[in-house]
This record gives structure tokens, C-alpha cells and sequence, in this order.
């Protein structure tokens, strides 16, 4: 009888492990995300509104084509605009521009740089620009830009200082 009890106790004991056993271990979904993809050809839209030395104002609105290299976390680009301007005194027209831009990746979907170039006008006028921005991935192949520009002085001797936003779409 003790030999009995003895099996049936040592019987209970093992099954009794086999019920405690580890939870079955649950698949807990994982997101990565690659970052956006800087690298390659874009088109945007942009806007400008700014200030001339003599005191005009005026607005820009802008066709823009670029292209950005990166290599780690430094961005290489280059774009080029052309649109239309009205100013406050009246005048109206056509312009366009090249700049260089030199950015610095802080995270995978927002990037700061710097950028230098011309600004043309079909009425003569011609400034070189210096300029500081930041932009934002907000889809997958949409960023947003925002950039301040000091425009140097030009043939006609004027100065400007100007704020720009654009919608850029990635390729």
C-alpha cells in the first residue's frame, strides 16, 4: 500500500510540473522604421515672402526641382526654382534661382542645413543668398521645409531678408 501511495504521490508531482511549464510565449508585434529616404530627385511647391532694403515687400511663389545625396547622417543637395513675384510697389514677373545646400540628419525624419546661391529676376535683378532651414518627412515621400534667406546685395544695390515654405515631393 505504501508503494501505492508512493506511485500515486510521485505521479502527481510530475504532472503537476507539466501544468506549471512556462506560459506558451506570445508574439508581441515589433515597428521598425527604415527612416525616410532622402536620397534621390524631388519637385515641391513653394511660397516666399519677404523684405527689400528700400522698404518693398514682396511674395514669391515657386516650381522647385532638387536633388539630395546623403552619406551617413550629412546631406548633400542642390535645387533649382523658377515662378512668379509681386511686390508692394506693383511690379510683377518672372524668377528663378540655384542653391547648394549642406544638411546635417537629426533624426531619420528631420534635417537642418545651410544653403547658398543666386536669386534672378527678368526685371535685371541678381542677388547671391545665404540661408538656413529645417525639414520635415511627414509621409513616406512628403517633407515640408521652412527656410530663412539674406539676400546680398545685388546689381540694383538693394539687400532682402526673406521667409519660404515648400511642399516637396520625393521620388
Amino acid at each position: 500500500m505504501r508503494k501505492l501511495l508512493l506511485g500515486v504521490a510521485a505521479s502527481a508531482l510530475l504532472a503537476t510540473g507539466a501544468l506549471a511549464a512556462d506560459p506558451v510565449d506570445t508574439v508581441q508585434p515589433t515597428f521598425s522604421s527604415a527612416g525616410f529616404d532622402w536620397d534621390g530627385f524631388y519637385v515641391g511647391l513653394g511660397v516666399t515672402g519677404g523684405q527689400w532694403s528700400n522698404t518693398e515687400s514682396f511674395g514669391l511663389v515657386d516650381i522647385i526641382a532638387g536633388v539630395n545625396v546623403t552619406a551617413g547622417d550629412v546631406l548633400f543637395g542642390g535645387e533649382a526654382w523658377i515662378g512668379g513675384y509681386g511686390t508692394s510697389f506693383g511690379f510683377t514677373g518672372v524668377e528663378g534661382g540655384l542653391e547648394g545646400r549642406l544638411g546635417y540628419l537629426v533624426s531619420p525624419e528631420a534635417l537642418i542645413y545651410l544653403s547658398g546661391g543666386g536669386q534672378f529676376f527678368d526685371a535685371g535683378g541678381q542677388y547671391g543668398t545665404v540661408g538656413a532651414g529645417v525639414e520635415f518627412a511627414v509621409t513616406d515621400n512628403v517633407s515640408l521645409d521652412l527656410e530663412y534667406k539674406y539676400w546680398g546685395v545685388s546689381n540694383n544695390g538693394f539687400t532682402a531678408h526673406s521667409i519660404g515654405a515648400s511642399a516637396n515631393f520625393h521620388f
